[in-house]
């Protein structure tokens, strides 16, 4: 799959482009709070991204939100008219749904399906309907993270503090705290 991801964040891009997806931008400087969330975005910002949104979308099998603001209901990125372009088939997956979605025909805890047969997920309860996709990620994942931890594969644990994962996951090395 061709993946495409965007953040109003713009160092979220080597995050992005490390999974191997491509990052979306967007031309406009974006400031980010002292706790991490981007700031409020002027009107010429929303316009923008706007436009980008809905060239993705149009363009797009499969749609995921994930845009909340704290405390306030979730911005609607994907409108109506960009999701009548949209293919046959073509599913979003608006994990905002709980705040209000992040598409506009969003209904929370359904599946809306158009007239032009876009199927709109407004679920609530995504992690209880994939238990066992879940479970297999994440089983999946701790066999990765000790085949990293063991190169050898001789069961015996082998650190790279020059590993970011590793790194990462470290919270007391040789008596010496190493967290955060």
């Amino acid at each position: 799959a061709i993946v495409r991801a965007f953040d109003v964040r713009p160092e979220v891009a080597e995050q992005v482009e490390s999974m191997g997806a491509q990052f979306v931008t967007v031309d406009m400087e974006q400031e980010v709070s002292a706790d991490g969330y981007a700031k409020e975005m002027t009107a010429e910002q929303e316009a923008a991204t706007a436009a980008m949104y809905d060239e993705e979308a149009r363009n797009a099998d499969i749609v995921i939100t994930t845009a909340l603001i704290p405390g306030r209901p979730a911005p609607v990125l994907v409108r109506a008219d960009t999701v009548a372009a949209m293919g046959n088939g073509s599913v979003i997956v608006d994990m905002a749904a709980a705040n209000g979605g992040n598409c506009e025909l969003t209904v929370t805890d359904e599946k809306v399906v158009t007239d032009n047969l876009v199927t709109i997920l407004g679920y609530t309860d995504l992690a209880g309907r994939l238990a066992a996709q879940t479970s297999q990620l994440y089983g999946t994942n701790i066999v990765n993270l000790f085949k990293l931890l063991t190169p050898e594969k001789d069961g015996d644990l082998t650190l790279d503090m020059d590993d970011v994962v590793q790194r990462g996951i470290t919270v007391v090395h040789d008596g010496a705290l190493m967290w955060p």
